[in-house]
């Protein structure tokens, strides 16, 4: 009896077929070695990121009498922000 020529094994994909392989949409994959893919989107960039400041972030929970005095503190002394008003009112302690 005549083997099936549907139970065949396809033929080894080489460089000659491998385009017209891919466009009937068989399986191409034996031409590659995945174990040596290169990743060329995702993951971690170097350079990127935030950089660090090197300050740690607490929370806490102040009296709105509290925040106003802050506040009121980083407009006299001129500071950009909240945190800046914090550290300068600790430094001076």
């Amino acid at each position: 009896m005549k083997p099936n020529s549907s139970a065949r094994k396809p033929a080894r994909t080489t460089g000659r077929n491998l385009e017209a392989r891919f466009a009937r949409g068989e399986a191409v994959l034996d031409y590659f070695d995945a174990a040596r893919a290169i990743v060329t989107h995702g993951g971690a960039r170097p350079g990127a990121g935030r950089k660090p400041s090197g300050k740690v972030r607490k929370t806490v929970k102040l009296s709105p009498a509290a925040i106003r005095r802050v506040r009121a503190f980083a407009r006299r002394e001129q500071l950009p922000d909240f945190s800046a008003a914090l550290e300068e009112a600790v430094r001076r302690l």
